[in-house]
């Protein structure tokens, strides 16, 4: 599934995407208990949260802050 973002906040699952107006794709993939969050068509994680984790990161013109939860989401919205 794909999330644009109109849809903000949004919570991930694994295999989903949010696409942001600039064409921007944020996805995560686990890494152990982690949440590997990825953007653009990278390999190279921009981060990694575990369970219960925050942080506000810059992706396609705006700060959105990023939350990982011990289940399998990742919950994205505007900071």
């Amino acid at each position: 599934m794909s999330y644009s973002q109109s849809d903000l906040p949004v919570r991930l699952r694994d295999g989903e995407l949010l696409v942001l107006d600039d064409g921007t794709e944020i996805r995560w993939e686990s890494s152990g208990e982690a949440k590997a969050v990825f953007l653009g068509d990278s390999f190279e994680p921009a981060l990694e949260l575990f369970p219960g984790q925050d942080t506000v990161l810059d992706a396609g013109g705006l700060k959105l802050k990023l939350t990982a939860f011990f289940e399998d989401a990742l919950e994205v919205q505007e900071a």
